[in-house]
Formats: structure tokens, C-alpha cells, sequence
């Protein structure tokens, strides 16, 4: 489902959601996907046509319905900061969460194009009531092709990647998943080594910059002769008692680990008859949760390179260098005081996640959907994700090649990272409220702490008490 309103909002709204919608219903016709596309239509211009007349349809959307559930505007005057928003966007997609008739309910945007790889799956309806649904968001030029196919759409889409949100942050890339070689990487520009998805971004706040870790955590490589690549890194501030198991896997097999304690250099001696490939680096067990920060930092890596080696038949991970580590007691990032009390601390994929989250009609129910605040939306999303992980549902996040592809739009919406201080500095003229980080970090810290959702819309979530007019196509 999808919430909008017919005024332009950042720039060619009609033309995004047109190829938004237009290619769903075509790849859902083509993989015979029963659907339906709940379109609420919020406080709708009085000087613009509703978006049921300014769209383009198709003779036939079969298997897909098309409903059209209207927030008129005297409901909308009804909410706090009418005036200064326009489209109370959570609320408005809580309407058309409690309306929807399907078993699952993906919450989407009107710019958002599906891959058909992801339609492909969801073609196989596999999918689980107890689990919520994410997916990384790679962003592409605004220059659509009006009017295209959906094969020439979804070709376009693949050719002009821009960036990628993943749940350890966004970065530019051309739609490899490899991350950029930075100024002062771990990794050198020449090495022949790359970093792909798991790593967070470059912190600077030592004398030798570093990245930390997620659980798992890619690297790409061309190796130059017989060398074997090498590890500086250090466990952090969530590692159990200082030290973790640090795993190699090739592909689904695991070919090495070694133990971490404090500082160490390592050593994989990897086979010789193999020039190039990709490592999967896998930290387990999964640590200690922190007070200001809610990722688990086990361990971050300073260098990641190559040394003289004789040829290897095999794989070898080795400690060849270990020196005490940082001290984290009472250091910062702190861990939290009730850490060893918490059931489950998981650091979720929330980035972008208000582009595509999807749970069983159940499981949206079991927290009443996001969280009806009258505010600027930023940041209601991801309470959403870590009450529906707290209320018992479990975390998938579909990966590449399945995609959702974003087309840019105007930065100062805030969708992308160069536009978000104009976003805020734009809202707080307004005088609206937003939930800041600190306050996000202590809802987490709350669910985390008791491992219960927080619950804060009441039984008349989505406007259940007020009947809204309703037509399909």
C-alpha cells in the first residue's frame, strides 16, 4: 500500500508513481501474483484531479485490485500540524494498513520500482507470518524513461544506480555492492581488495582510521601471486569479554576461524588455486549491547592487505601478532548497564526502511502499525521495525538479486543523504516536532531492555472509527 497525494511532492510525483505502479501491476501479471494495490489518497488538493483520474491504467490490472480509500480534508484538519503538513504519511499508510484484505501488507512509496527477481519470490508465496520483511534500497537518476516498458524500465533502473542503503549505512556505487576505496581505507586502491556489504562506514576519531564489522561482512579480492591477505583488527566495545571467533566461509562453507583477543594481526593463507574471489567474514557470538550506539561492535578492522606467504593447499587463518586492546570499561562507546539482562539486542536493517516493510496482516495488528504521531515522520519507521523484532517476529532481509529500486527525486524531500539538513532545517521552520537520534536510541534501548514492543497507537489505529469513501478502478 501506498500514501500520496496529487501536488507535485518532490518534483514529477505523477511520472514516479506512475512507473511505481504501472510496473508492479505489469510484473505481477507476468509472475501471476493476486494482489492488491491500496492507494489512500490523503487530504486530497481541491485544485488538482484525484489520483485515480491523473494516472494512466491499463485495460486490464487483473490479478491485481486497485482501491482508492480517501482522507478528506476535514479529517486531516483534525491533526495537529495540519497546516504545516500536509500528508500525515505513517498515519495515512496505517489507514491503508487496516483496510488491506491481504495476508501480507507491504508498506511501500509511490517511487519505488520492484525487481523481477524480488516479484519472482514473492511468486512463490513463501513467505512466513511470523517474520518481517526488509530489503536494501539502491537509488537511480530521475531521468526515467516516460512511457517505457517494464523490461526497459527495469534495464534503465540496473544501468543508473546511484547509491545503495543498506543496513550498515549508504554509500555510492554503481549497483556492484562494493564499497568505494575512501581516503585512509582499510584497504588500499591498488590492493586488488574491495569491500562488500557488512561493513559500516570509515570512523576517524583515532590516530589509524577503522570500520567496524556487522555480523558478517564481505571482501572482494584479485590476489597478486601466492600472497597471503592480512587482518589488523582489535575487538570492540560489545565483544564478550574481550575476545570473539572470527569465521572464513567461501561461498556456504566454512574454511577457517581463529579466536580474537585485544589487538591482533591475522594471517589466511588462502589456496593457491585460487587467484580471485569473495570471503564472507562471520563474527560470532554476537555481543554486548551498548548504551548510545545500537550496533553490536565486536570488532573493526585497521588494515586489511597481503604478506610474502609460500603456497598453501589449503585454508589457514592464523594469529601471527597479538598485543592488549583497548580497554572498554567505562570507556565509550559504554555498554549498557542491563546488557547482560537482555534477550535479544539485535541490530536491524532500518535504513530506508519506510520503502519497503512487510508483515503478515497479524503481525501488523500485533503493534498497530507505526506509531500515530503528529509530528515530521522521520524516525517512525524504524520504532516500527524494532517493535514488530520485540513483539516476537523475526528479521529477513531479502538479498541482492533482489532489489528495490528508488528514482530521485528533490533532496530537500530528505530521501537522500545531501538533502536531509535541508529537510530538518526546513521542518524545524515550520515549527514541527521530530524525534531526534537520542530519543530514537532511547525507545530502542527501552525494547531491548525488557524485550517488549513499545505499543503506542490505540485500537482505532488507522482511522478504524471513521468510514472513509473507498472506489477501485
Amino acid at each position: 500500500m501506498v500514501a500520496a497525494r496529487n501536488d507535485n511532492h518532490g518534483e514529477n510525483m505523477l511520472g514516479r508513481m506512475q512507473a511505481s505502479l504501472g510496473s508492479w501491476i505489469r510484473l505481477a501479471q507476468r509472475y501471476n501474483i493476486p494482489s492488491e494495490i491500496v492507494v489512500v489518497e490523503w487530504n486530497p488538493p481541491i485544485d488538482r484531479p484525484p489520483l485515480k483520474d491523473a494516472l494512466v491504467w491499463p485495460e486490464s490490472t487483473a490479478p491485481c485490485a486497485i482501491r482508492f480509500v480517501q482522507v478528506p480534508p476535514e479529517v486531516h484538519e483534525s491533526i495537529p500540524h495540519a497546516r504545516a503538513i500536509h500528508l500525515h504519511q505513517m498515519i495515512a499508510k496505517n489507514v491503508g494498513i487496516r483496510r488491506a484484505r491481504g495476508q501480507f501488507v507491504l508498506a511501500t512509496n509511490i517511487d519505488i520500482i520492484f525487481s523481477a527477481r524480488l516479484m519472482q519470490f514473492l511468486a512463490q508465496r513463501t513467505l512466513e507470518e511470523d517474520a518481517f520483511y526488509r530489503i536494501d534500497r539502491y537509488d537511480i537518476a530521475s531521468d526515467i524513461p516516460a512511457g517505457a516498458k517494464v523490461d526497459e524500465l527495469l534495464a534503465f533502473c540496473r544501468s543508473h544506480v546511484l547509491r545503495v542503503s543498506a543496513r550498515e549505512g549508504t554509500w555510492s556505487t554503481d549497483g556492484d555492492n562494493l564499497r568505494p576505496v575512501e581516503s585512509n581505507d582499510i584497504v588500499l586502491p591498488d590492493s586488488g581488495i574491495r569491500l562488500g556489504t557488512g561493513w559500516y562506514g570509515i570512523e576517524t576519531d583515532t590516530p589509524v582510521a577503522k570500520r567496524y564489522l556487522g555480523e558478517e561482512a564481505e571482501v572482494v579480492f584479485s590476489r597478486p601471486g601466492s600472497m597471503a591477505m592480512t587482518f589488523d583488527v582489535e575487538t570492540g566495545p560489545s565483544a564478550r569479554e574481550g575476545r570473539v571467533e572470527l569465521a572464513v566461509f567461501d561461498g556456504a562453507a566454512e574454511v577457517a576461524s581463529t579466536i580474537v583477543e585485544g589487538r591482533c594481526v591475522l594471517q589466511l593463507n588462502i589456496p593457491s588455486v585460487m587467484e580471485s574471489g569473495k570471503l564472507r567474514l562471520r563474527v560470532r557470538p554476537s555481543g554486548v549491547a551498548l548504551l548510545e550506539d545500537p550496533r553490536i561492535l565486536d570488532l573493526r578492522a585497521f588494515r586489511i592487505g597481503w604478506t610474502d606467504a609460500a603456497p598453501q593447499s589449503g585454508w589457514l587463518l592464523t594469529v601471527t601478532d597479538r598485543k592488549p586492546g583497548v580497554n572498554w570499561s567505562g570507556g565509550c562507546p559504554a555498554p549498557s548497564p542491563y546488557a547482560a539482562f537482555m534477550k535479544n539486542p539485535a541490530y536491524l536493517h532500518t535504513n530506508a526502511c519506510g520503502d519497503f516493510t512487510m508483515l503478515s496482516r497479524r503481525g501488523w495488528s500485533t503493534v498497530r502499525a507505526y506509531p500515530e504521531f503528529p509530528i515530521w515522520p522521520m524516525h517512525v519507521d524504524s520504532i516500527l521495525c524494532y517493535s514488530a523484532h520485540h513483539a516476537g517476529l523475526r528479521e529477513v532481509i531479502l538479498r541482492d538479486p533482489m532489489r528495490i529500486f528508488h528514482i530521485q527525486h528533490q533532496s530537500a524531500s530528505g530521501a537522500t543523504p545531501e538533502g536531509e539538513e535541508e529537510l530538518k532545517a526546513r521542518v524545524a521552520r515550520r515549527g514541527v516536532p521530530i524525534i531526534d537520534y537520542p530519543s530514537l536510541l532511547q525507545y530502542f534501548h527501552h525494547m531491548r531492555r525488557f524485550n517488549m514492543p513499545l505499543v503506542f497507537s490505540g485500537e482505532n489505529w488507522g482511522l478504524a472509527g471513521i468510514a472513509l469513501p473507498e472506489s477501485t478502478l
